[in-house]
């Protein structure tokens, strides 16, 4: 029961954190749109004439789920996000399950070298590859292995190349998102299972006949994951926005693509501004929505590896 209700007060929560900021992006750039491109006008005759278009945007959003329509040919908005979508939240879950995962078993195997010279490599190795970001990672591998030692595609495949090319252009995005996390997770679960070492209960195990890799496996991993935990929210929020960046430079059709045509618009020899409102509405809220649904989800996964946190404590 209090499970229930935590999750219906977080998603209460979440819904007026959207429709804030659905509200804040669309008076933001109505009125910056209207300031650029049309006549100056005093702010409060500007601010009236946005609110009389917010409030028109909302009714048609919560009656008809109508979200306007898009470019030349009127496409409907909701829709052509619908189309883009699934590129970002795969290139994200993908590059997330990637990250925790390699991360965790990279964490364990320097941890069972604690002190020797494989340790201190990949200790190195972790403080490079996590101090550089994700956009620049995204340039080195599409120069590297799509130019260079060309193997893998320096942009994504059409649907016409065979379905093992076609995976093989998600191995570039996820790697340069990837990279940072490996290392900072890396780094955490060592940090805690060369800790856990010191304690009682580690030599406990061992008088009982296990391995040190045994002990780690079956006992260790686990209370060392759970320090990370709370890591986990921020890494993802930093994942994402890496993300935006990624998906342009790779030329993943996305929604940050489409975030982009929505704000700019090619000109003669750069881009020009050229905001459309309802659009860039749409994906703001999308990418808000994924984080938090993410981070509500990274929430949940606290409390079933570690049963002593509870959503909502008793008084």
């Amino acid at each position: 029961m209090l499970l229930l209700r935590y999750i219906v007060v977080r998603f209460i929560w979440m819904f007026i954190t959207l429709y804030l900021l659905m509200s804040l992006v669309f008076f933001a750039t109505r009125i910056a749109h209207i300031n650029i491109w049309f006549v100056h006008l005093e702010f409060p005759q500007t601010f009236y004439f946005v609110r009389d278009e917010y409030l028109e945007f909302i009714r048609n959003v919560f009656t008809r789920w109508d979200w306007g329509t898009y470019g030349s040919s009127n496409a409907d908005v909701w829709k052509t996000l619908v189309e883009a979508a699934p590129i970002t939240i795969q290139l994200n879950l993908i590059a997330f399950i990637f990250y925790f995962s390699f991360g965790i078993f990279m964490g364990f195997a320097t941890a069972l070298k604690a002190g020797t010279l494989f340790d201190k490599v990949f200790h190195a190795i972790f403080i490079v590859v996590g101090s550089i970001p994700s956009f620049i990672w995204i340039f080195l591998l599409i120069i590297f292995f799509g130019y260079t030692v060309p193997i893998l595609p320096p942009q994504p495949p059409s649907i016409q190349t065979p379905l093992y090319w076609r995976l093989a252009g998600w191995v570039i995005p996820v790697l340069a998102l990837s990279l940072a996390p490996i290392s900072k997770f890396g780094m955490m679960i060592r940090n805690e299972l060369v800790e856990s070492m010191h304690a009682e209960y580690y030599l406990l195990l061992r008088t009982k006949g296990l391995t040190l890799r045994q002990a780690m496996r079956k006992h260790m991993l686990r209370d060392s994951i759970i320090p990370i935990m709370p890591e986990m929210a921020p890494t993802l929020v930093f994942v994402i926005i890496g993300s935006f960046f990624v998906e342009m430079i790779y030329n993943m059709r996305g929604a940050a693509t489409l975030f982009f045509q929505s704000m700019y618009r090619p000109g003669v020899g750069s881009y020009y501004i050229a905001i459309h409102t309802p659009m860039t509405v749409l994906i703001s809220v999308f990418y808000a929505a994924i984080t938090l649904f993410f981070i509500f989800v990274m929430d949940i996964m606290y409390a079933v590896v570690d049963p002593r946190i509870r959503v909502r404590s008793k008084k």
